[in-house]
């Protein structure tokens, strides 16, 4: 079965293709921004406290289908990134050293609380261990680091779909409504701050658009791939153009691409998961763009066959539906409209 026909077949690889889209274009018009701040690193430390996230969720009973533990990431994230930003703009450490000493100090957390609740619950000897087993316990499961890691986008419940659609388009709604102060303090800080721009509520913004942006794509699709769509995306555009609104065009051409492409490739080979193929199609953009003529030719034509791939099959999900109305016609009107919304969605 072909990557197109598996898409067309089943309804969780067509919510995953339309999540993806929607992480890639929230995605890539951060990364603009977060490559001109110098940013990159501070993604891998916010991405990176979601394993003291699952860890802290697992000690507190919680598995990764339960809501609260969506919560609990949130939390750790957006803790995470303020604390960054507060320890970045008083500058008594650097910004790198807080970053690279809370992705450790998370993964460690994370790691030393599923030791202690896989502990407690075997141990007896405490009158309080017994308690813990019966009431905190998550059912004898362990959080599922590589899901951290690399995610489950093929998993993509419909829930998680109407909640990156919504999330992505706040995104957007934010970053167009504070476009220009953002690109004046993302382009030169200390003169915007001279033109009344505040410089702190804008860098605070980023961040917390940051957060929110990596606790949703880590569901998806894990620690790794929200790293590369952080920086990736942005990298290629800035070597592809100099003008700014060609800038972000470009960075969202290559995030779009990347998600199709990987996601297409995964499926068509079959023993390659979504992330890593995702990955490898964006670093190929990326090496393509070091030549930018070259690059740009090629990263239309890629992304012109990524766009067709994507009409082709909302094109065959729609002919599919509208026959399956005329097949069910005979039940009654409502009954081929709810036929039709299955195979859609």
């Amino acid at each position: 079965m072909s990557a197109l026909d598996f898409l067309i077949s089943f309804p969780a690889a067509q919510r995953a293709l339309m999540a993806g889209i929607a992480v890639a274009l929230v995605c890539s018009l951060l990364s603009v921004f977060v490559v001109l701040k110098r940013m990159a690193f501070i993604g891998q430390g916010v991405s990176h406290a979601g394993y003291g996230a699952a860890g802290t969720a697992f000690f507190l009973g919680l598995t990764d289908t339960d809501p609260r533990y969506d919560l609990i990431v949130f939390a750790f994230c957006i803790a995470t990134a303020l604390v960054i930003g507060l320890v970045s703009r008083h500058r008594k450490v650097e910004s790198d050293t807080a970053i690279g000493i809370l992705l450790v100090a998370a993964m460690a957390w994370g790691v030393l609380l599923t030791n202690l609740s896989a502990e407690l619950q075997k141990a007896t000897s405490n009158i309080y261990w017994p308690w813990y087993a019966k009431h905190m316990a998550a059912a004898g499961a362990r959080p599922n680091f590589e899901a951290v890691l690399f995610g489950s986008i093929l998993n993509t419940t419909h829930a998680q779909l109407m909640l990156a659609l919504i999330v992505s388009a706040l995104v957007i709604i934010t970053l167009v409504l504070r476009f220009k102060p953002l690109v004046f303090f993302a382009f030169d800080e200390p003169t915007s701050r001279v033109y009344g721009v505040p410089a702190t509520l804008m860098h605070h913004l980023l961040l917390t658009l940051l957060a929110i942006v990596v606790v949703l794509t880590m569901k998806l699709a894990g620690v790794l791939l929200v790293s590369a769509m952080l920086v990736i995306p942005g990298a290629a555009a800035l070597t592809l153009s100099n003008r700014l609104s060609h800038v972000f065009v470009w960075s969202c051409l290559t995030g779009f691409t990347g998600v199709v492409g990987g996601l297409f490739v995964s499926l068509q080979l079959g023993f390659a998961g979504p992330g890593p193929c995702i990955v490898a199609v964006l670093c190929l953009l990326f090496a393509l763009s070091r030549h930018p003529q070259t690059g740009r030719v090629a990263l239309v034509i890629f992304s012109i066959a990524a766009m067709a791939m994507v009409i082709v099959l909302a094109g065959s999900l729609l002919a599919g539906g509208q026959g399956r109305g005329q097949e069910t016609g005979d039940r009654g009107p409502e009954t081929g409209a709810r036929q039709s919304l299955i195979t859609i969605h």
